[in-house]
């Protein structure tokens, strides 16, 4: 099952978008409830137009960066997001610099909350991620405008992201990600 991950700043809807297209919470402890924020790796799972899909919901936020990295590295898809009314944000940059790093090269961008700004403010902040992308592994992804509460733009959305696990990678072997290891004496 190919992997996608998300990746972006902190509260521009990740854990949101992946509830809407899975109708699974990845956030699955107590403390993300209340806080609404995500802590941990959350996961989830969809078919996606006769593709499955798993998806690795990553911590935005700068404190939980080595969360971040622990799910980021078996991506075979990207599931980019930036809110339409914040923009481009420092946990973008980074989160682009690590996909870069990596070599992960087929993504969608969703543009989120679009329907909290006019259609000129988000054409204005899908220009700027497309610029921020520029000279990147993700440069001239897509970028698909999407209101999770409303459910604008998820079939679109989930098409793009079809079309991109369709083509990823069939490793057709289990990955086993290693966190750390150490050395014991006397072993």
């Amino acid at each position: 099952m190919p992997v996608i991950v998300t990746a972006g700043h902190v509260d521009h809807g990740k854990s949101t978008l992946v509830r809407a297209l899975t109708g699974r919470d990845p956030d699955r402890w107590e403390e993300e409830q209340r806080r609404g924020l995500t802590i941990d790796l959350g996961f989830a799972w969809t078919d996606l137009g006769g593709h499955d899909g798993g998806f690795v919901d990553v911590p935005g936020h700068e404190r939980f960066v080595k969360n971040m990295l622990a799910g980021i590295g078996g991506a075979d898809v990207a599931l980019f997001v930036v809110a339409a009314d914040e923009g481009w944000m420092p946990q973008s940059e980074e989160h682009l610099a690590v996909l870069n790093l990596i070599g992960v090269t087929r993504a969608v961008v969703a543009l989120t909350r679009v329907d909290l700004v006019s259609v000129d403010d988000a054409e204005l902040a899908a220009l700027s991620v497309s610029e921020h992308l520029e000279g990147t592994a993700l440069a001239g992804s897509e970028i698909v405008p999407v209101s999770a509460p409303t459910g604008e733009g998820l079939d679109h959305l989930r098409r793009s992201i079809a079309g991109l696990v369709a083509v990823a990678p069939d490793h057709q072997r289990p990955r086993l990600w290693i966190d750390r290891s150490f050395t014991i004496d006397g072993a």
